[in-house]
């Protein structure tokens, strides 16, 4: 009997294990985006939705991922079936374009995204400019990074001067370093009007030396902003859009040009040798500016320009002390610098100021200096530092200047003048 039972129980368990059935294959999942997968956005920005399918409920492992951040500034995958991309406003004036990759498993799709530039109903100015003046700072902004700065005009400059009627646009670039500081050139690329102060290369910059200006006809100079601008720069083509106001101006440069390196450097003299001072080709002046410097002494200048103009040749400054407003003859040491305040000179009665830069500015010097322009640009220029000077009136309406004087450089040169002549 308890056999028969077993065998029974065997006969029930062989019946239900051949009535299980066998394991069905897996059914792929499909996933299938619906929309299209290139959007065209206004200038404007906004969203759009990218719609999918898939052929299961697996919507949690679908991702959606942004290849510019700054254009595409959010992405909602929270809806089934559907992606919600946010696009910035475009304040630009060129299209750009970004890209959503969507992403299920080992799936992938791409969205691409063009959205149309800025548009504004701006007067369109275009100009052909034919002088290009700049100049290389080095890295003085920032580190390793190339700062130049330009002047686009037509017909803005003559001999170096600004001239009644004349535009200009002053631009801050900044950019990698040259290859050549013998030979500077600002790198090609494409330069974007940057106000954030990160100081990039390829950008524009506001640091007070960018904007439009101009000169009327009294030859008192303005200047306004720039809203926007973008320069292109290949070779020796230079083209500039600028937004200023209700205006955009299209300006076109394209030819040779040389810019002056202005490196800030612990002196400011760039002889590399013995100067003797000749202004044979110069008129001579001489006027009291009073306690200029705040001093408690006269101050005195003597100037010596280039008769063809000021930047065409040698041009001298004399400044010197003395408690006399009627006298200015005499012997003038060197004042030597403050024990208080090592950028300012020693102000004191019966000395010469001494040439400085002011403010750690490459360009803006003050004091005693020697400088040689030409076509326009400074070619030398030197403070006279240390030394003496002498002033003697010789009775027929002549005076003698002697200078034996030495400049800044790290290996001082000798910087000399005996002349002769009269105050015009």
């Amino acid at each position: 009997m308890r056999s028969f039972i077993f065998m029974m129980l065997a006969a029930v368990s062989l019946f239900a294990m051949s009535c299980e059935p066998k394991d069905a294959p897996e059914q792929e999942v499909e996933f299938q985006i619906t929309s299209d997968t290139t959007v065209t956005m206004a200038a404007e920005g906004g969203t759009f939705v990218i719609a999918y399918t898939i052929s299961g409920d697996d919507y949690n492992n679908v991702t959606a991922e942004a290849d510019d951040t700054e254009i595409i500034n959010a992405i909602n995958t929270n809806q089934k079936g559907y992606i919600v991309v946010s696009v910035s406003k475009n304040e630009s004036y060129s299209e750009r374009s970004a890209a959503v990759r969507i992403t299920y498993g080992e799936h992938s799709d791409i969205i691409h995204v063009n959205q149309a530039a800025r548009v504004v109903n701006y007067e369109i100015v275009n100009i052909a400019a034919n002088q290009l003046v700049g100049k290389y700072y080095g890295d003085n902004i920032k580190g390793g990074v190339g700062h130049y700065w330009i002047i686009l005009t037509k017909d803005g400059f003559v001999d170096g001067a600004a001239v009644a009627g004349g535009e200009y646009f002053r631009l801050d670039l900044l950019a990698p370093m040259p290859k050549d500081e013998s030979n500077v050139r600002i790198p090609d690329g494409e330069y974007r009007f940057d106000t954030s102060q990160n100081f990039e290369e390829f950008t524009i910059v506001d640091i007070g030396n960018t904007d439009y200006s101009w000169v009327d006809d009294q030859m008192e100079g303005w200047a306004l902003p720039l809203a926007d601008a973008s320069l292109t720069v290949k070779a020796n083509r230079f083209e500039l859009v600028a937004v200023v106001e209700s205006k955009e101006y299209h300006v076109v440069f394209e030819g040779d040009y040389s810019l002056t390196t202005s490196v800030i450097t612990e002196h400011v003299s760039s002889l590399t040798q013995d100067a003797v001072i000749d202004v044979s080709n110069c008129k001579a002046s001489v006027a009291s500016y009073g306690d200029y410097w705040s001093c408690g002494c006269n101050n005195w200048c003597i100037e010596f320009v280039c008769r063809s103009g000021m930047k065409n040749g040698t041009y001298l400054v004399i400044d010197f002390l003395s408690t006399s407003t009627t006298d200015f003859t005499g012997r003038y040491d060197d004042s030597g610098f403050s024990a208080e305040d090592e950028t300012m000179p020693d102000f004191r009665p019966g000395v010469f100021v001494p040439g400085f830069r002011v403010a750690d500015d490459a360009d803006l010097l003050l004091g005693s200096l020697y400088m040689v322009y030409k076509d326009g640009l400074c070619v030398s220029q030197a403070p006279l530092y240390e030394g003496t000077m002498t002033i003697e009136a010789n009775g027929d309406g002549t005076y003698t200047i002697v200078i034996d004087a030495l400049d800044d450089a790290p290996e001082q040169n000798r910087i000399t003048l005996n002349w002769t002549g009269r105050f015009e």
